[in-house]
């Protein structure tokens, strides 16, 4: 049962019960009895799939939180933050979560020699793929590509944006983080770029996310509520028995 109770949250669960022929049929992941925050399926499940590490992903998870992370079902872990990337986490991360990783390596602070060694590293640890933000540099992602087999991918929160470029150095999936752009941004890339693949973030509500999820992306970022809205929601329950 989803410990959040805002209604009009994407992470209050209205999951549909399921025949094993629903199951079989469709090849949807059963949810997870166990977990606290569960991954809101009935929303997801029209996104098209990205591969990684041999595993059919839909769901991805925006956290770094351990606790998080074990109490949701999400397909794959998104590891960004705002520091320089660490191989500690990466590493923890990984033998945590016992699922897909994807790993940050660089953006406007961190470029060259190191996200490449970041890159490298992340791929021997085991990342299912390795990302960069808007404005790492073309000439650094094809070095990147030189030396890992895992796929990169990049943000891009513009529609302004040389996407072609960013293809020809060596990306193989976008994603987009345009905010009330982000829409228009998955639409442009799709149609001028059909081969590429798409993860894009949902936003907060359940019909910002029905509508990313019907513009057929691979998959969908989650981002979960902190620690602090997830007590708040329990004390309320609390204060209201």
């Amino acid at each position: 049962m989803s410990i959040v109770k805002d209604i009009n949250s994407i992470w209050v669960s209205n999951r549909q019960h399921r025949t094993w022929l629903d199951i079989l049929k469709f090849w949807k992941k059963r949810p997870c009895p166990h977990v606290k925050l569960p991954t809101p399926l009935h929303l997801i499940d029209s996104c098209k799939g990205l591969v990684l590490n041999n595993q059919k992903v839909k769901s991805i998870l925006f956290s770094t939180d351990i606790a998080l992370i074990e109490n949701n079902d999400a397909d794959a872990i998104l590891a960004v933050y705002p520091f320089a990337p660490s191989q500690k986490i990466i590493k923890t991360l990984i033998e945590f979560s016992n699922k897909p990783v994807i790993c940050g390596i660089g953006g406007g602070i961190t470029q060259g020699d190191f996200a490449i060694t970041m890159a490298k590293k992340a791929e021997a640890l085991g990342a299912a793929a390795v990302i960069v933000n808007q404005p790492f540099k073309n000439e650094d992602i094809a070095e990147v590509s030189k030396h890992i087999s895992i796929p990169i991918i990049s943000s891009v929160s513009t529609i302004n944006f040389d996407f072609k470029a960013r293809i020809e150095a060596g990306v193989s999936c976008f994603n987009v983080t345009g905010g009330t752009e982000t829409l228009k941004i998955v639409e442009h890339i799709k149609t001028n770029y059909p081969n590429v693949a798409v993860i894009s973030t949902g936003g907060k509500t359940n019909e910002s996310l029905r509508k990313i999820a019907q513009a057929k992306v691979n998959a969908i970022i989650l981002t979960p509520p902190s620690n602090g809205e997830l007590f708040r929601s329990i004390m309320d329950g609390y204060r209201g028995e």
